[in-house]
């Protein structure tokens, strides 16, 4: 093992922890015992099992029976999701007399399968360099994936977000732009969770900007965003379903309200949502072909009639998602004037 190190353990089941990062440097899910017990007769887990039931931190300073009988001084201190629960331990072992060295920045996440939602804490938050005062406890999946600037695994984000598999794992790199400007290198690990209150995701984020640097969009890319932007189309992925975002590609549409919503579905108006299940469970039954159809979409002046050209998701999730380009309709069809609250009125797909 590694002394005078941070070790960050992740407990994101109830009942099961490895560690997944040392001194900055990724692991893979690797064994407690192995990389953080300092010696074989002080065993480290019950001090984070302490941590974990407690949620706050444990100082402690052992001495081995075994072999040179060494000293060790541990401290270990929570990493906390939006519920209050431990989704991870960070754990220094170190020399006695050695003042660790502050932590790296750790925070828990949750993705809510009922709400379509993603729980954060403050300490999520200022991650980025939101302000205390500017934390919004909840933000759509679509709110949270728009942060970064090259994330190249949200579709099997997706993918274990809408169908959780309790335990299974999930990992993944992000560059994330700060609010001072600068891009961070984050990496994320998560599970899934199927038991009553917590069915979604937990997830732990971790900024390891000062051993591995952030890896940016390349120039091909840049260039496609660049091209959809001039030319106007802007395309957003949908779990049709659910009616529910979950990203755009790579902008919203400068209309559409989208941010600082209750749910991921609050954007498509209440009696058009059907569309977007109608247009999926057509690409189920083997035809492919594009539906275009009109739908009343959230602006910061109501409702809004756009229409949408509904075409198959490519990949795993093509049974649950769908591509939505989104077009506006000339005025005399809007429906911007219809209350933000909701209308019997607007336009129908077909």
């Amino acid at each position: 093992m590694v002394l005078n190190e941070w070790h960050l353990v992740e407990t994101l089941v109830d009942g099961e922890m490895s560690v997944v990062s040392c001194g900055g440097v990724v692991k893979d899910w690797a064994s407690v015992t192995r990389h953080v017990q300092p010696a074989p007769d002080l065993p480290v887990t019950p001090i984070i099992d302490e941590v974990i039931r407690t949620r706050r931190l444990v100082t402690l300073d052992l001495r081995s029976r075994k072999g040179a009988q060494k000293a060790f001084h541990i401290e270990a201190l929570p990493v906390l999701g939006p519920s209050g629960e431990a989704h991870g331990v960070q754990v220094w072992v170190g020399e006695p007399g050695r003042i660790p060295s502050p932590p790296r920045i750790a925070a828990g996440i949750a993705w809510s399968l009922e709400r379509m939602v993603i729980g954060q804490t403050v300490e999520a938050s200022m991650m980025s360099g939101v302000l205390p005062e500017e934390h919004v406890p909840e933000r759509t999946p679509a709110e949270y994936i728009a942060k970064a600037v090259k994330f190249d695994d949200s579709a099997s984000l997706f993918e274990l977000g809408i169908d959780p598999v309790h335990g299974r794992r999930w990992e993944a790199p992000m560059s994330v732009l700060h609010a001072d400007g600068r891009v961070m290198r984050w990496y994320c690990w998560g599970k899934g969770r199927t038991d009553p209150g917590n069915v979604g995701l937990r997830l732990l984020w971790h900024d390891v900007s000062d051993t591995t640097s952030p890896e940016l969009p390349t120039l091909s890319e840049l260039g496609m965003q660049e091209m959809l932007r001039s030319a106007g189309v802007y395309t957003g992925v949908f779990a049709a379903d659910l009616a529910v975002l979950t990203m755009w590609l790579p902008d919203a549409p400068p209309w559409v309200s989208w941010r600082n919503i209750k749910g991921g579905n609050e954007i498509v108006h209440p009696d058009d949502r059907y569309v977007l299940a109608d247009a999926l469970a057509t690409f189920r039954s083997g035809d492919t072909a594009p539906r275009c159809v009109d739908a009343r979409l959230r602006s910061e002046s109501g409702w809004r009639a756009a229409q949408l050209s509904i075409s198959p998701y490519p990949g795993p999730l093509s049974d649950r998602l769908v591509l939505v380009q989104i077009s506006t309709i000339p005025d005399e069809f809007d429906a911007a004037t219809d209350d933000v609250q909701g209308s019997d009125r607007g336009v129908r797909g077909g």
